[in-house]
């Protein structure tokens, strides 16, 4: 009953428990009007139920609202914070990594500030300086291997701000965590002008001194003493492509006997670079040899082992130098090359082996992939590549790629680009059989070695077999005979001219025994078979002739030449239906040589095809041709 009671009041009070039974005896007993005001009541009861559980129904959603709001805020708040502290993390890693130059406003006389020569604009004018120095500093070492390296946090000015901002928090955290070199200074009179000091931290201070009328050019002075201070290998690298030979060497000495693990790493193997130059082949290759002893990964240093054997003309050898070379690329554990220039280096090193074994054509792509990428090597790279493009009969290309090669800025390397500039114009010419075109590029010599004398140690087994050959071929027979009787022994190219001049001579014992002395130190190396094959050929000795251009083609199934003579021998032994295979062949390797479109379409049409003779005929009239190549074509395309 209790219960019930508690029900019952519970109904009332929320105005939708009225018993219907006793709502008709009250409805029954009262007058219409009174009855009419109770219905009213009773409506408006429930109309004011209605509205109030539908303000409850709202503050409820709101309330959900409210809380899902709240949690979304709190998640924002973390992201926030997590955002923040990883902005935070960021910086304080990005200032430990600092290794920028900060040069702060120097103090100078009231005088000279009232006349606009402020602390900040010296300051200015040393940061313009060495900004200059530093975008003129040509070099193959990755920037992550100096120690101070200004390329990702610059020079910059360090001029205070006032009040707290992120740059002064950045600020705070690169002078307590960073490794950047400040650089502070002043200006003061002396009896004679003015000094100029820059100091530089843990480096020391740098002074120079002279009239106030070359405050300009003391600032200039006073910019390369700070490089030279601060950044001592860029320094010497900037020398050296400034024609300052003689102090890059200077400093490159002394920085490979004082300087920090990489830098001497570094310095080691350019400074066999700068020795070749100017004191000769010799100094660089032992030098060189140093370096690697120093550090046996020295990448560079072994690749620049590799170069100076190949201008030695010991072709096996550069081999040999070049595959270790690239055995230590692929560990590349002293980073001395980025990922990128890795890749683009070790495309240019297979270039490298390619063209030492008479694969022109693929040498030829390597060597563009890496004048592309913007390495440093670009220059003497592009000469060596016309000299590539020559050697397999593309005399327009290797012409086009000669004159490209002025148009690249000049690296540190200033006589070797020259001496694969002249040793290249030389090479087109000789494949053109312009032999006095060749002695007139010789002409080039001299100015070179006036100016860098250590290139002339070079000459030998590099220009002179040219050289003595293109004499010979122009009746200079003595001369020729001088010439090549002063080169060394074992220089495979000299040993080939030898040969050659004694073909030209009609001496074919004498020939046939420095091709076999060629051999004999370079058995893997396919051009002494090509040349006494072609010397057999010219001589009628067919088969002798095949069997040598067999072993060029094993040594090197993508050089064309031994294709191209071995089938003229087989055309005239008759077989131009095999004669044409080998032109086939050969085509996918040297496509632009004229004499080899001229012979392919004479089989053509020894074999009934005239119509591809005639197409084989007039692509060889597009391109070079030797005058006696000019006029067997003018006869067989009319024939």
């Amino acid at each position: 009953m209790a219960e019930e009671t508690e029900q019952d009041t519970g109904a009332e009070a929320s105005g939708g428990g009225v018993d219907p039974a006793a709502m008709a005896l009250a409805l029954n007993g009262a007058s219409r009007e009174e009855a009419d005001n109770f219905l009213r009541n009773q409506n408006a009861l429930i109309a004011d139920q209605r509205r109030h559980l539908h303000e409850q129904f709202k503050q409820l959603r709101l309330n959900i609202w409210e809380k899902r709001l709240g949690v979304l805020l709190r998640i924002a708040t973390g992201f926030v914070g997590l955002a923040v502290a990883a902005g935070v993390a960021f910086m304080i890693w990005d200032a430990s990594q600092s290794s920028g130059l900060l040069i702060e406003p120097f103090s100078v006389p009231p005088d000279l500030a009232a006349r606009g020569m402020t602390g900040e604009v010296v300051a200015a004018k040393l940061l313009d300086h060495l900004s200059e120095m530093q975008a003129q500093t040509i070099s193959l070492r990755p920037a992550k291997s100096y120690i101070n390296d200004w390329g990702q946090a610059g020079i910059k000015l360090d001029i205070p701000e006032t009040g707290v901002s992120l740059t002064e928090l950045d600020d705070f955290l690169r002078e307590k965590l960073g490794h950047d070199t400040h650089i502070t200074g002043e200006i003061v009179r002396t009896a004679s002008g003015v000094s100029l000091t820059a100091r530089t931290g843990g480096e020391g201070a740098e002074s120079v001194s002279g009239s106030e009328a070359d405050l300009d050019g003391l600032v200039r002075q006073l910019s390369e003493s700070v490089y030279r201070a601060t950044q001592p290998f860029r320094y010497g690298m900037y020398l050296a492509s400034h024609d300052r030979l003689a102090e890059a060497v200077s400093i490159n000495r002394t920085v490979a006997e004082t300087g920090s693990k990489l830098d001497r790493l570094w310095s080691s193997q350019i400074l066999g670079q700068f020795s070749g130059e100017q004191d000769g082949i010799d100094s660089e290759l032992d030098l060189e040899q140093r370096a690697v002893a120093f550090a046996p990964n020295n990448i560079v240093a072994q690749v620049f082992i590799a170069a100076v054997h190949e201008d030695k003309s010991l072709p096996e050898q550069d081999i040999h130098d070049v595959k270790i070379a690239l055995s230590l690329l692929s560990n590349n554990g002293q980073e001395m090359y980025t990922g990128s220039a890795a890749v683009t280096e070790a495309i240019s090193l297979q270039a490298r082996i390619d063209r030492q074994l008479g694969d022109f054509y693929d040498a030829a792509q390597g060597s563009t992939a890496l004048i592309q990428s913007g390495n440093p090597s670009a220059p003497p790279t592009a000469a060596q590549l016309a000299a590539m493009e020559a050697r397999n009969h593309d005399l327009a290309a290797a012409r086009a790629t000669i004159i490209d090669v002025a148009s690249y800025q000049i690296d540190y390397r200033h006589g070797y680009t020259m001496l694969y500039s002249i040793e290249s114009r030389m090479q087109i010419n000789s494949e053109a059989q312009d032999w006095a075109g060749v002695l007139t590029d010789a002409d080039a010599i001299a100015p070179m070695v006036q100016k860098f004398s250590g290139m002339r140690s070079f000459l030998p087994t590099t220009v002179v077999p040219l050289t003595a050959y293109a004499e010979a071929r122009l009746g200079k027979i003595a001369d020729a005979e001088k010439h090549i009787s002063a080169t060394p022994a074992d220089c495979y190219d000299c040993l080939l001219a030898r040969a050659r001049i004694a073909e030209v001579e009609g001496q074919h014992g004498r020939a046939d025994y420095w091709f076999a002395r060629a051999i004999d130190g370079q058995k893997s190396i396919p051009f002494a078979y090509t040349y006494w094959g072609e010397a057999l050929l010219d001589r009628g000795d067919l088969d002798g002739a095949i069997a040598k251009f067999t072993i060029a083609n094993q040594k090197c199934p993508k050089f064309a030449d031994p294709l191209e003579g071995w089938g003229e021998a087989l055309m005239a032994k008759n077989r131009s239906d095999l004669a044409l295979a080998k032109f086939t062949e050969a085509e996918k390797y040297a496509p632009n040589w004229g004499r080899l479109h001229l012979k392919r379409g004479e089989a053509l049409g020894f074999a009934g095809k005239k119509d591809e003779a005639q197409k084989q005929f007039a692509q060889a009239a597009g391109l070079d041709l030797s005058n006696d190549d000019k006029a067997e074509l003018a006869k067989v395309s009319h024939g």
